[in-house]
C-alpha cells in the first residue's frame, strides 16, 4: 500500500555473555505516544523516528518480508545508537 505511517525505534538486545546490541525495529502505524518521536515525511509516508536514536550515514531501507499470509517490516543498511 502507499502512504500511511511507520514507526522506527531502537530495541536493546542482550546477549548470553553480557554483550548488548541495538537493533532497529520498524512497525506499521504510528506510536501510541508521539512525544518521544520526531515525524519525518518520506515519499508520502510519515516516519516516526525515536528521538534518542541516531542513524548512521548509510541509506536506511525499510522493506516488507512476506511468507504466505505473514508480513513483517525489516530494516536494512544502517547502524543505530541510543
Amino acid at each position: 500500500q502507499h502512504g500511511g505511517s511507520v514507526t522506527l525505534r531502537g530495541s536493546r538486545r542482550h546477549g548470553c555473555c553480557g554483550g548488548t546490541a541495538f537493533v532497529p525495529v520498524a512497525e506499521a502505524g504510528s506510536p501510541p505516544d508521539t512525544a518521544g518521536y520526531r515525524a519525518i515525511d518520506v515519499d508520502g509516508i510519515e516516519l516516526f523516528l525515536q528521538k534518542d536514536v541516531e542513524i548512521g550515514s548509510e541509506p536506511l531501507v525499510i522493506g516488507l518480508d512476506k511468507l504466505w499470509r505473514l508480513k513483517r517490516l525489516r530494516v536494512e543498511g544502517t547502524a543505530i545508537w541510543m
